[in-house]
């Protein structure tokens, strides 16, 4: 099989953690400062999470906010739309995630450092159009041939049109990528329908059709170097 040429990544749940969404990541974080009364459900919260999220994007409110200014905002906002009393806990929830965060972001800066020296590497993100922003904050830009975030791209995962930006940037054939994401349906299947090869980062086991599943970038950067020298290159195997 010939040689994978470009490693493309998906941000949230990939580079700031180990599978795990950042809409989980915030419930945790709000329920073990016990933000959370006992009205609150898991999907109330869920929504709450989707609507704030989208209010920032489309109003452009988060613009030029890096990690933690970003992570402040959608805590206070979603408390706000929850009618949870304003409270030290809700930025301190807030400091709390952006720390969570920053241990993969800091451990990733080493990883995308190996990779890069075998691969071409680029990034498809679902975001708020201040993504450089962060990945300039932790020194990670660089890392990056480009990074498409939605909000600029004007095209959101699962659509086919923020896939088809990243071909056109690799200037390769679809064979010769491999998309590394969290999501099954917005990053895994639309991949694989751009003639991507994939691999899912996940915390848990899932019945996925990814190539590959792995619980974390560590063990990609495994798969790349001399403990598993081959690995990488036989992932379409599976198919």
């Amino acid at each position: 099989m010939d040689k994978l040429k470009w490693l493309l990544f998906d941000f949230g749940g990939c580079l700031d953690s180990d599978g795990l969404h950042s809409r989980t990541l915030f419930y945790r974080q709000f329920k073990n400062a016990g933000l959370l009364s006992e009205s609150i459900s898991t999907s109330d919260f869920q929504e709450a999470y989707s609507v704030i999220d989208r209010l920032m994007t489309d109003h452009s409110l988060i613009l030029n906010s890096p990690l933690n200014i970003m992570n402040e905002k959608m805590c206070i906002l979603i408390a706000r739309y929850l009618s949870i009393p304003p409270t030290d806990k809700i930025l301190q929830t807030a400091t709390a995630i952006t720390e969570f965060q920053e241990v993969y972001l800091n451990r990733n800066h080493h990883i995308l450092g190996k990779l890069r020296e075998s691969y071409q590497l680029g990034i498809i993100s679902n975001f708020s159009g201040n993504l450089e922003i962060i990945l300039k904050q932790y020194s990670l830009l660089h890392f990056f041939n480009f990074v498409i975030d939605s909000y600029h791209a004007g095209f959101s995962k699962p659509d086919q049109n923020i896939f088809s930006l990243a071909l056109a940037k690799c200037d390769t054939a679809p064979e010769h990528i491999c998309f590394i994401g969290d999501n099954i349906d917005r990053d895994i299947k639309p991949a694989q329908k751009a003639g991507m090869k994939t691999i899912l980062i996940s915390s848990g086991n899932q019945e996925n059709s990814a190539d590959l599943t792995l619980g974390s970038l560590t063990e990609l950067l495994l798969l790349t170097q001399r403990v598993y020298p081959t690995a990488i290159q036989n992932i379409s195997t599976k198919r």
